[in-house]
């Protein structure tokens, strides 16, 4: 759901919430897409999941809790997601862009009090978004065909495949006993979409094929990840 949430963003930054437009333009380009009655299925799926519990609990997260907590929360838990990104840019010889997410990792995580304040944004260190699926794509290798898994949401072959590989490399799934790591997994995918939970509703309530809309905008916001 995180993902889901960078690539709305991605979406309404770059077409200005112009959906009807951007289906119509995307309709219209031929993609490799073998599984698409399964995914149209389950992106039904997504969203009613969305519709029925997942929004209910955004809506009542943004209520209880204050806006500075909330994002002090979506601080810690970025932060957790700094070894996964120095990783990433060491594997595609970015050293100057890993450096920079040691160097927030280390100040966020100690003067920044485990990372609930972003002090290395202050001192201009920014964090550029990666993942081992935009490592492979780095690396020459496809996509795929496109793929919507449950709950998570649009996804590609290559990048369903990169999932063990950035669980690996994410604090939080070393946390002990199991039931603890789910249930920070949770929380995290909470946190960021409380957030962002306008554009969300926007996307859901506007767009005249969803579908068109997450497969398009996800291929797009990968592609643009990759090249930079």
């Amino acid at each position: 759901m995180k993902k889901l949430c960078l690539i709305l963003i991605f979406v309404c930054n770059c077409y200005a919430l112009d959906l009807e437009s951007f289906e119509q333009e995307y309709q219209q380009q031929p993609i490799n897409d073998p599984l698409e009655k399964y995914n149209r299925f389950m992106n039904k799926v997504n969203w009613k999941f969305y519709d029925y519990i997942f929004s209910p609990v955004l809506k009542g997260y943004n209520w209880i809790m204050p806006l500075g907590f909330r994002m002090g929360i979506e601080n810690f838990f970025e932060n957790l997601n700094s070894p996964l990104r120095f990783l990433g840019h060491m594997l595609v010889l970015q050293p100057q862009d890993a450096l920079n997410e040691l160097g927030r990792f280390s100040l966020n995580s100690t003067v920044g009090m485990l990372g609930f304040f972003d002090v290395a944004s202050a001192n201009k260190l920014y964090s550029k978004d990666t993942d081992f699926g935009i490592v492979f794509g780095k690396w020459g290798i496809g996509e795929g065909f496109p793929l919507v898994l449950p709950i998570l949401g649009q996804s590609n072959l290559r990048d369903t495949l990169a999932l063990p590989l950035n669980s690996f490399a994410t604090p939080i799934t070393y946390v002990k006993p199991t039931s603890y790591a789910v249930g920070l997994y949770v929380i995290d995918k909470i946190v960021y979409a409380a957030q962002r939970k306008d554009i969300l509703d926007s996307i859901r309530k506007e767009s005249l094929d969803d579908y068109i809309v997450m497969r398009q905008s996800y291929q797009a916001y990968r592609d643009k990840l990759i090249k930079e």
